[in-house]
């Protein structure tokens, strides 16, 4: 089946059963996946997807809807605005059939195993493997690499589409790029832009899906440097050319990128203002997590997996965070001595860590989510086979390597079943998360819809007491149990109380949660006088009070305006000119924008303070948006809203 043989024909013949083998494996997948199609969505859905109602409302695709949506985005800097239109495809699903997301998130899996196993049948043919060596280590490599369960909550997220998304387009990138390094030799000038155009049209379009695509130059930098064979000129002009690719392609990217980290370190006071733990904490944290995401990429345990991981630990400069950090430390060192003998320890090492650059460093993001592996688990993977391939070559054991990675790649597929199985099944799946992270906020809210979809608001209410107390920082908690015992019509003084204990513990709320959209289903309830009549404009007034007093909410200077702007409307509704230009003009220092100008315009006008309102809407000008598209929109509106109430200005 895999002996060294040497005969061509024989070669070719069992190069295409690895093959076969793989796009079994392929097929496997996403057969496991379709267990997990009928899922719910989950916590960054609405906040990025909610645009496709408007998008699809009457139907059919509406243009302008489209572009607002694919545009506006501001899940990262760049608006991922690539990953956004893909959801046009399969959008019309929202908000009630996740299926067609997650089918097309595991059909885009499968595709990205395809080019892996493209990736690395090339690298083999870089180093002049035989054709059966080549295609069974990319075969066993990519195959196992769509069976990890780690990879699961990737594509059973809907929006996770993003990370999927842009390492295809990595992987794209690498696959074009090392198609022009192969012809160096060959065609040299073609094979210079395959190479360029490969790093530069994966680099660029993957980081407008998500910005992780940013180190995709630092890992074919990496892949030059420790295990490609080094390219080979016959004239002096290639060697120079070649000096200044690697300037331009590598080291010039990989300077952009230190770059940015460094300011991210010197401004991270600031940065790390809306969570709850520093950059040290933060660093610490990762030497421990990045050691679990091993654990559970090579060693699965089914109930480790999940997307609610809000109530990791957070380690300071201690025993655990300390050994974690020494024993990588120490995986280096021994790597770097084993170097001279075999590349591939320092290579998976260095591969992982590089993949991780982004998201798992100063950048003040959450501390830890599993689609982070999605690129990261390559190269120790590949690293892993190809060790294994050598060793059984070496003593002539490359049969028993291939069964075994073979019988492992069956107990991966068995894991994966489990969480894919789970995640279709979104009501088990919410009280298996629970129990398992009992602390998590996430998991409880989870929990807690699942029984408000069930109609059961009495047990959601219980799910949400019981986080509150066992949790310090239950604002979210308690504000949403207020939300839950007004639909239950309890009785006033439970309600007196519980407003109570939403004033008392809001302003501690560690992190942002929507409390917009709770405060606008409290002002529903007041205004249709539910809740018994208990909700008043001043309990509104309090809460939003409340949130602002908290540095988790309020270090969001979009938060805090939307806050301010939601206190103003309750007071032009009192008639309180004072109060509503007050937080008018509160909400325009934190963050001027053109919905909030544009109402400020209106209060002064109506009240016919033409020269304050003149000297207020010049002294704050709009904030634009990153999107070109929306900024030249809102730049229009807002030249149409200063002609009318400033028309000898102009817009500014």
């Amino acid at each position: 089946m895999m002996k060294n043989i040497t005969s061509p024909k024989a070669q070719l013949i069992n190069g295409v059963l690895a093959t076969f083998i793989f796009l079994f494996a392929l097929s496997f997948c996403l057969f496991l996946y379709s267990f997990g199609w009928n899922g719910g969505w989950h916590f960054d859905d609405a906040p990025n997807l909610k645009g496709l109602s408007l998008v699809f409302a009457q139907g059919h695709l509406n243009n302008n809807a489209a572009l607002e949506f694919v545009f506006s985005g501001d899940a990262g800097p760049l608006g991922r605005s690539v990953a956004l239109a893909s959801f046009l495809v399969d959008g019309s699903g929202w908000p009630f059939h996740p299926e067609e997301i997650l089918y097309t998130n595991s059909l885009l899996h499968a595709l990205n195993g395809a080019l892996l196993f493209a990736v690395l049948l090339n690298i083999g043919k870089l180093h002049k493997h035989a054709v059966d060596k080549a295609a069974w280590v990319a075969a066993l490599s990519a195959g196992l690499w769509l069976l990890l369960p780690i990879s699961a909550s990737g594509s059973l997220m809907a929006v996770q589409r993003m990370a999927i998304l842009s390492t295809g387009f990595m992987l794209l990138g690498l696959w074009l790029y090392l198609l022009g390094r192969a012809q160096l030799g060959i065609s040299r000038w073609r094979s210079w832009l395959w190479m360029a155009g490969g790093l530069v049209g994966g680099t660029l379009i993957g980081v407008l899906t998500k910005e992780q695509a940013a180190v995709l130059p630092l890992l074919v930098w990496l892949l030059e440097a420790w295990l490609l064979p080094k390219p080979r000129f016959d004239q002096p002009i290639q060697r120079n050319i070649w000096r200044w690719f690697k300037s331009l392609f590598f080291y010039v990217p990989a300077f952009l990128i230190f770059a940015y980290l460094v300011r991210v370190v010197l401004n991270s006071d600031a940065a790390y203002a809306a969570r709850d733990f520093d950059l040290a904490q933060r660093l610490w944290s990762q030497s421990i997590i990045l050691w679990d995401y091993l654990r559970l990429a090579f060693f699965p345990r089914p109930a480790g997996f999940g997307p609610f991981h809000d109530d990791y630990h957070v380690y300071s400069m201690g025993f655990p965070a300390a050994i974690a950090a020494l024993c990588w430390g120490l995986a280096f060192v021994i790597a770097w001595c084993l170097r001279k003998k075999t590349v591939l320890p320092m290579f998976a090492l260095l591969w992982f860590f590089c993949a991780h650059l982004i998201e798992s460093s100063v950048i003040p993001l959450e501390l830890y989510f599993e689609h982070r592996n999605y690129l990261a688990t390559v190269g120790p993977l590949f690293a892993l086979v190809m060790t294994l391939w050598q060793w059984g070559e070496k003593y002539g054991r490359v049969r028993l390597v291939g069964l075994g990675l073979l019988a492992y790649g069956s107990i991966m597929a068995g894991v994966l079943f489990q969480i894919t199985s789970l995640f279709g099944d979104p009501e088990l799946a919410a009280e298996m998360w629970y129990i398992e992270h009992p602390g998590s906020t996430r998991a409880s809210q989870y929990l807690a819809q699942q029984y408000v979809k069930k109609n059961d608001v009495h047990a959601a209410l219980r799910i949400l007491d019981e986080s509150a107390a066992n949790s310090s920082n239950s604002g979210a908690l308690r504000l949403q149990g207020l939300q839950l015992a007004c639909v239950l019509n309890k009785p006033q003084d439970e309600l007196k109380q519980r407003m109570e204990q939403v004033l008392d513990e809001l302003p501690m709320a560690p992190r942002r949660f929507s409390i917009m959209s709770t405060l606008g289903v409290l002002k529903t309830q007041n205004e249709s006088m539910g809740c018994g009549g208990f909700i008043q404009k001043n309990h509104l007034e309090l809460i939003a009070l409340a949130a602002l007093n908290s540095p988790g909410i309020s270090s969001s200077a979009i938060e805090r305006s939307n806050l301010h702007v939601f206190i103003a409307l309750q007071s032009i509704g009192d008639r309180d000119l004072g109060k509503t230009m007050h937080h008018l003009v509160a909400a325009l220092e934190a963050f001027p924008q053109v919905p909030t100008l544009k109402l400020t315009a209106a209060v002064l006008k109506s009240a016919g303070i033409s020269e304050e309102m003149r000297s207020i809407l010049e002294t704050h000008q709009p904030k634009w948006p990153r999107s070109p598209w929306l900024r030249v929109r809102l730049q229009q509106e807002w030249s149409e809203i200063s002609k009318l109430i400033m028309p000898d200005s102009g817009a500014s």
